[in-house]
């Protein structure tokens, strides 16, 4: 659980921060969010490569390397001479942030025997929503009232403990199938960097434009090449097998897509609080601490109801309050007051804590023993790049309807309109939820 809240924890943490490090490096803003981006873009890049490593070494050496590199390039980053060391610190320590997220929930499903599993994925699972919905309200805390390295520097400590006690307390599991696959792995980096990178700066690039059409051409030529090399190989990158079982593959579907939505919410809900509301940047990351609260009680309990009762109901009903919370968020009013926006974030995050954890439990259970790893970086690179290209889709609708919201520009009207998309978006992970099986 402290890596699965570490490696999620980083990736909004540094949102608010973003003003800050462009004063304090003299850069713009828009230079400063590669400090974002390189993090998300290697994450989201390297999750399948390391859960495949990790079904070769050994899940527990791939976690405890992780924490080591997560820790070093902490440092690294908090005492970065530049921009540019930083953006290449960030990118190290996205390598330990994707080696804790590939193989944490691998290392669980081998501890845990099926009628445990779902309790202890769901327990998981709150980590990973308290780490993206703590991270701003942490950052905007440090922010506030301290020194903003300290968004890098509380990582050293956490890391070091998080090492002993991973040395000590996790079983060692041995590695279950040989042989590597270097030019799957290679195809699948360049695959998911560049269509990640073409999303996330297309609103700065123009969506037309060379540069983005070109990474578009790139990713779409490579997958087409990572596809005949996997199909081929004896120990391929990618188990394309897994995808044959129709649960696994409608439920990493849902859970791609659900994350697009969810990311979208811990994006736009602070940015809009300091536009609509006025509220501080640690205001405005506070408002979400009802979906980390939520989260703490309700995944476990989620997850474990999913021992007993199928995914499909669970995991449906789940999306169903999702959508009934974006929809609340859709009709709020220009000038909402808090007590309105709390009530539909409370909507929101109990649907969040009863999806997402059934929805996992599925995933992982219906995976084959030697296939685990894969299985965990594969979940791990859906949820990561729907956060990603949720971000992405969240930015562009956002601005472009602030841009022709005129008078409401800076209301809670522009947020609106993207709430009324998401609310179909859910409703469309419902459905998928529920034809699983």
């Amino acid at each position: 659980m402290l890596g699965s809240t570490m490696g999620t924890i980083d990736i909004s943490i540094t949102n608010v921060a973003m003003p800050t490090i462009s004063r304090i490096y003299q850069t713009s803003v828009d230079n400063a969010e590669w400090v974002i981006l390189s993090f998300m873009l290697v994450t989201a890049s390297t999750l399948v490569l390391f859960g495949r490593l990790g079904d070769i070494v050994g899940q527990k050496r791939i976690y405890l390397g992780g924490f080591a590199i997560f820790g070093a390039s902490s440092l690294a980053c908090a005492f970065a001479p530049s921009l540019g060391f930083l953006i290449a610190a960030r990118a190290v320590q996205a390598l330990g942030a994707a080696m804790l997220l590939s193989s944490n929930q691998a290392l669980i499903v081998d501890t845990f025997p099926s009628t445990e599993r779902g309790r202890a994925i769901g327990f998981n699972g709150a980590a990973v929503a308290v780490g993206l919905s703590l991270g701003p309200i942490v950052g905007g805390a440090i922010v506030t009232f301290g020194d903003w390295r300290w968004i890098f520097l509380i990582n050293v400590p956490i890391s070091i403990i998080a090492m002993i006690g991973a040395a000590l307390v996790l079983k060692p599991v041995q590695p279950r199938s040989g042989g590597f696959d270097p030019i799957g792995a290679a195809l699948s980096v360049v695959t998911l960097f560049s269509f990640s990178l073409a999303l996330s700066r297309s609103h700065i690039w123009g969506w037309a434009s060379p540069l983005t059409l070109g990474l578009i051409a790139l990713s779409v030529l490579t997958l087409g090449i990572f596809l005949a090399v996997e199909r081929r190989v004896p120990a391929p990158t990618l188990d394309l097998n897994l995808f044959r079982i129709r649960l696994f593959a409608v439920s990493t579907l849902a859970a791609f897509v659900y994350f697009i939505a969810f990311a979208g919410v811990i994006f736009i809900v602070p940015l809009t609080a300091q536009t609509a509301l006025g509220d501080t940047a640690f205001a405005a990351g506070f408002l979400l601490a009802p979906i980390t609260a939520l989260n703490i009680v309700l995944a476990p309990i989620a997850g474990a109801l999913s021992d007993r009762v199928p995914a499909r109901y669970v995991s449906t009903t789940g999306a169903i309050m999702v959508a009934i919370g974006l929809f609340l968020l859709s009709r709020l009013p220009p000038t909402p007051t808090m007590l309105q926006l709390i009530g539909a974030l409370v909507v929101t995050g109990c649907g969040t804590a009863v999806f997402s954890q059934p929805n996992n439990s599925a995933i992982m259970g219906s995976a084959p023993a030697d296939r685990r790893g894969i299985a965990a970086g594969t979940l791990a690179t859906a949820r990561t790049s729907g956060q990603l290209i949720g971000v992405a889709v969240a930015s562009a609708v956002y601005f472009s309807h602030v841009a022709h919201a005129g008078a409401l520009a800076k209301t809670f009207a522009p947020a609106s309109a993207y709430f009324s998309f998401t609310t179909f978006v859910m409703l469309g992970v419902a459905a998928l939820s529920w034809l699983r099986e």
